[in-house]
């Protein structure tokens, strides 16, 4: 429901912008060929790297989103849950992974480089422990006020008995969540900085797996209502940040850290950290004002639209966060290395290729979404407490307006690398505020029309205009940026995909006609036969139509699977 589609919150993966930027400038495997194909095929081979990893946590969290909607549906326990949940993973969003961690991985990666490495780990033990001292006062503050905060956020709670007081002694347990993953954050930057990533790219897989176990084994014992199950989710999530945190602990003393407790606000380190901090604090702030306005206004429509805007929301996000978000993610520290070296050209280069590759994937992947939206919510989704009420249809509804934006949302994961490349962290922070406004503004009027379905909409529109004006500043920028070359891209791949989007509707409806019946297997067998011939008639329509991204595409493939060793 953000603007833009963020993607990393309830799954507690590490976000784009907290990745380590210093060290893949000195990478060994980084982009050292100067022409431009040998750096978009680096891009594409370290996107695909970054994607595997992230599929693993998305396909994880979509199991736990389905057993959520098993036991809970669409009902008041999942929207108190969902709401409850919000709350500290806003905080967490702006005291951990979101600012801090992006703040200090460029200073410790310095000291690391430049310092002796004992200056190195007493920073970081400076931080962690000034980090945990303000982290634990945010959290005893926040279970004081937490019915003031969930009464502004929800206050079309208040019609419905008992569904306000739940949310907020909700909130009030998973307040300790921000202390653990705030940690496990800066442990996860620690880590990368040092080049150790299995166990930040393992952790948030943990998350997942604690509030699985938690539904699957506490929730039944808690009570026979969903409003007194809910608990042992709530459970679950402390569980599952903590292991986040414990997992990367031993990893840290192994490679040098003391935890001593030693907080120190004078550090040199401290003060720079702080001061890089600020712009990431404004454009993060814009992003939970959205969150907050969406969830206001959700509060305020048919009970269970805050559930079923958050299953629609997710399931847009899967093909972004393993594309579009791995895409972005890649090109950056390249983008960083061309940048550097004033070579522009190549600059441009990797950013149209970048667009029209992750436009190549979202463009098809939006039309799947909307056209079998029924059978893949159905699929997945409608079993036990989702099977009652309006759950299918307002969900679906909410799936189609957000995937109407999902190549708007890739994009913008392309567009503003480039500013960070070019060291212009507030042309992106300026049109996010004008996005936001906008994305305000059109909440209030489309949700009057469409419902939940307006805020969707609200969010696809407001993206599409960050990306207009990202654009337009990136030519001011730039000057020539291959705009008719991407336009002619996407105009093919716009073909292709009403091509593969009309095959996909056929092929559903014959389906559907054939008596074949609804069970698990048969909800199966037909997104897999729809998805696949969808999948072969976009392919087969983007050979005909000549398009350059299908056999990038496709060498890609034979580079990762066909033989082991890929180039750069």
């Amino acid at each position: 429901m953000r603007s833009g589609a963020e993607h990393n919150g309830i799954d507690g993966a590490p976000r784009a912008d907290a990745r380590p930027l210093a060290p893949a400038l000195n990478d060994p495997n980084g982009l050292t060929h100067p022409d431009s194909e040998s750096a978009t095929a680096h891009v594409a081979v370290s996107a695909g790297k970054i994607g595997l990893g992230t599929l693993a946590s998305r396909v994880l969290g979509l199991v736990r989103d389905m057993t959520k909607a098993y036991f809970f549906g669409t009902g008041m326990a999942a929207d108190a849950f969902t709401v409850a949940f919000r709350i500290p993973n806003l905080l967490r969003a702006l005291l951990g992974e979101g600012t801090l961690s992006a703040a200090f991985v460029p200073v410790f990666g310095e000291y690391l480089a430049t310092k002796d490495r004992r200056e190195a780990w007493a920073l970081a033990g400076v931080v962690w422990s000034l980090l945990a001292v303000v982290l634990v006062a945010v959290c005893l503050a926040g279970v004081l006020i937490t019915p003031l905060l969930v009464k502004v956020m929800v206050y079309g709670y208040r019609g419905v008995p008992g569904k306000l007081d739940l949310t907020i002694s909700l909130t009030r347990m998973m307040f300790p969540y921000i202390v653990f993953v705030g940690l496990a954050a800066l442990a996860m930057g620690m880590l990368n900085s040092l080049r150790h990533f299995f166990a930040p790219a393992f952790s948030p897989v943990l998350l997942n797996v604690g509030m699985i176990a938690a539904m699957v084994i506490l929730c039944p014992r808690m009570g026979d209502v969903p409003e007194e199950q809910v608990y042992g989710l709530a459970v679950g999530v402390l569980a599952g940040g903590a292991a986040q945190l414990a997992i990367q602990i031993p990893f840290l003393k192994k490679k040098g850290m003391s935890f001593r407790f030693r907080p120190d606000w004078h550090h040199p380190g401290v003060r720079r950290i702080l001061g890089l901090m600020l712009p990431g604090l404004v454009g993060l702030g814009v992003l939970e004002i959205n969150t907050f306005v969406d969830t206001f206004l959700g509060a305020l429509l048919a009970p269970g639209s805050v559930a079923a805007l958050e299953y629609g929301n997710r399931l847009m996000q899967l093909p972004l966060g393993i594309f579009g978000v791995a895409l972005g993610t890649a090109i950056l520290p390249t983008m960083a290395i061309q940048a550097a070296r004033e070579d522009y050209g190549q600059l441009r280069d990797t950013f149209a290729f970048a667009v029209r590759f992750v436009c190549f994937i979202m463009i098809p992947a939006a039309l799947a979404l909307v056209v079998l939206r029924y059978p893949i919510v159905r699929l997945l989704f409608e079993r036990g407490e989702f099977r009652h009420g309006q759950s299918v249809s307002m969900t679906t509804w909410a799936l189609m307006f957000y995937a109407s934006g999902l190549a708007f949302y890739g994009s913008v994961k392309c567009v503003a690398p480039v500013f960070y490349s070019l060291k212009d962290t507030r042309t992106p922070v300026k049109t996010a505020v004008t996005a936001m406004l906008a994305n305000i503004v059109l909440n209030v009027i489309l949700m009057q029309f469409l419902g939940l379905g307006g805020l969707a909409l609200a969010t696809a529109l407001s993206s599409l205009l960050n990306l207009t004006l990202l654009l337009r500043h990136l030519r001011r920028r730039l000057g020539y940026v291959k705009g008719r070359e991407i336009l002619s891209s996407i105009a093919r791949m716009g073909v292709a995909g009403g091509a593969m989007a009309a095959v996909c509707w056929v092929s559903m409806v014959l389906v559907e006609r054939s008596g074949m019946p609804m069970s698990l297997a048969g909800r199966l067998a037909e997104v897999i036969v729809c998805g696949g011939v969808g999948v072969g008639a976009y392919v087969l329509a983007c050979k005909l139509l000549r398009c350059p991204e299908l056999g990038f595409a496709a060498d890609l493939v034979r580079r990762r699977f066909g033989r082991r060793e890929v180039a750069g």
